[in-house]
């Protein structure tokens, strides 16, 4: 459902928790996208509707709601024999944190390196799919510990998330190691890494003050505990300068030399 945009545009998508999911706002050049992520399981598609239209305040509004529904999951084989899946058609798990540029890219690249070396043999047709279905695997594991991790219980599907224990080996491993004060830089970088790295881990972890007992640390060591305060700078500058009113952003964006070009490769 669309509604109308400010003369600032923001820089950044609103994620808010509703009370059966998620709801997005994402501001465009003319106008706010917004929409409602939520499980059927515990609500209706007119209960969600209403929700929704609450919350933008479009009660009494005409605007109409357009009502889709997301097929979840995987392909097995991304390429299979002289075909290859890319985007929705190889697969989908929800659009949280809008991963499917990403897959796209990932396996835009991961095919040209296997064309590049002329390899389609059994063996490379086994090794892309791994790799393309190991980022999938270790997307979804990021996703599932936002719902995992939540400690809202007021309605029936936030309890549901949070006591959820269909997740995967390898998150259920790196859960113990943060939990018990390990690195979890092992378990990141051999499973659930494939799609967010070990900061990205972090993040969500200490973002939802989900933190080892105390008594399970140990104090820094003296290389631990060096830090540049110029780097910390550089780095909160660099962040601030994402956070500009877009159309002063859009009307900084030089201009193409005539000497460039944009070349497209097909095969």
């Amino acid at each position: 459902m669309p509604t109308p945009m400010d003369e600032f545009i923001p820089s950044q998508t609103v994620a808010t928790a509703m009370k059966h999911g998620w709801a997005w706002k994402i501001p465009l050049t003319s106008r706010y996208g917004n929409g409602y992520v939520y499980s059927s399981s515990f609500c209706s598609a007119d209960q969600a509707e209403h929700e929704l239209r609450e919350s933008l305040g479009l009660l009494e509004s005409d605007t109409p709601a357009r009502h889709l529904k997301m097929r979840i999951g995987r392909l097995t084989k991304h390429w299979n024999r002289n075909c290859l899946a890319v985007g929705l058609s190889q697969g989908f798990i929800e659009p949280l944190e809008a991963t499917a540029l990403l897959f796209i890219q990932k396996t835009a690249m991961g095919i040209v390196e296997f064309l590049e070396k002329g390899d389609f043999s059994d063996a490379a047709h086994d090794g892309f799919n791994q790799r393309v279905n190991e980022h999938f695997e270790g997307t979804r594991d990021y996703i599932v510990t936002h719902y995992k991790t939540n400690s809202r219980s007021d309605t029936d599907y936030w309890r549901a998330n949070a006591a959820n224990l269909n997740i995967s080996d390898p998150l259920k491993d790196l859960y113990n190691h943060w939990m018990a004060g390990n690195s979890i830089v092992p378990q990141v970088k051999q499973s659930v890494g494939q799609a967010y790295p070990t900061f990205s881990w972090y993040c969500i972890m200490a973002g939802m003050g989900i933190f080892p007992d105390p008594e399970a640390l140990r104090p820094p060591t003296a290389r631990e505990q060096r830090f540049s305060i110029a780097e910390i700078d550089n780095l909160l500058t660099r962040s601030a300068a994402n956070f500009r009113d877009q159309r002063e952003v859009l009307k900084d964006i030089p201009p193409r030399r005539e000497e460039e070009s944009l070349q497209i490769y097909f095969w």
